[in-house]
């Protein structure tokens, strides 16, 4: 069950979207954009989502959008993209995310004419604006429309409506792109990217929770939710070690904090 508020802003959410005959969305297989494409879809809609193939994008995101797509009987125009060819994205600077977005943004807006849909959305919510994300500002430079944000939607407002809505990535944690993962000014590679997205994975396998593993040169730090850490360092240190070191990485350290949203860009500024 929602509560008034949140039925407010669904019926605004309606509304707004109701505007665009022919939307396309630009998919990552995320609760948000998961909740966005299934609200177009249930206004009666001809919405196609399109997802970004790229090395910034771990394989369970693929297999997270394909299931989507089937609970929103929707088909997903997938499209290549390769962000290394951009050196001032992999100087890696505050900027990072501006440019990799400006990017991505531009060549999902060439397949959407080709689609001959009117208009790009995005799942960005009513929290994104807290944050610190460059990125926004390049998806409105290249035009892209924001539904969720535009009618308040939070994003524990997001998990009430996939709830709702019957969606399996209700409460899927959220997940940024793997150069997140890398310190400001070290130089992003597709090796790097690759060892983040196997550590990562091998330790998921043990069942930790707000896992992110940041690479700092060959010593990976590791953050879990802070209820784990305990259980990272006691019962599994030695797999831990082992997973880590096999995935490409030196040095492996426990971040005592746990894991905090975007823990790096507290280095930007210093």
């Amino acid at each position: 069950m929602i509560n008034e508020a949140l039925a407010a802003k669904e019926a605004a959410l309606f509304q707004f979207l109701k505007k665009y005959k022919r939307p396309a969305v630009a998919f990552s297989g995320g609760v948000d954009s998961s909740v966005l494409l299934a609200a177009c879809c249930i206004a009666g809609l001809e919405v196609k989502p399109i997802m970004a193939e790229s090395c910034l994008v771990p394989q369970f995101e693929h297999e997270d959008a394909l299931r989507i797509a089937k609970e929103t009987n929707t088909i997903i125009t997938f499209v290549s993209f390769d962000p290394l060819k951009n050196e001032a994205f992999c100087a890696n600077d505050g900027q990072r995310c501006y440019y990799c977005k400006g990017l991505l943004m531009q060549t999902l807006q060439s397949v959407v004419k080709k689609l001959d849909c009117d208009v790009l959305f995005d799942g960005a919510n009513a929290d994104d604006v807290g944050d610190y994300r460059p990125g926004m500002q390049a998806a409105k430079e290249a035009g892209v429309i924001s539904p969720l944000l535009a009618c308040g939607i939070t994003k524990a407002e997001v998990r009430v409506l996939a709830e709702k809505y019957g969606l399996s990535v209700a409460q899927k944690p959220a997940y940024a792109c793997l150069a997140s993962r890398i310190a400001y000014g070290e130089f992003i590679t597709e090796a790097k990217l690759k060892r983040i997205e196997v550590a990562e994975a091998e330790l998921r396998k043990l069942g930790l929770e707000d896992l992110r593993v940041r690479c700092h040169g060959n010593l990976a730090r590791i953050e879990v939710s802070p209820e784990q850490i305990s259980l990272v360092a006691e019962m599994y240190r030695d797999e831990v070690v082992q997973l880590v070191k096999s995935a490409g990485f030196n040095f492996v350290a426990l971040d005592l904090q746990g894991y905090r949203k975007g823990s790096l860009n507290s280095e930007l500024g210093k």
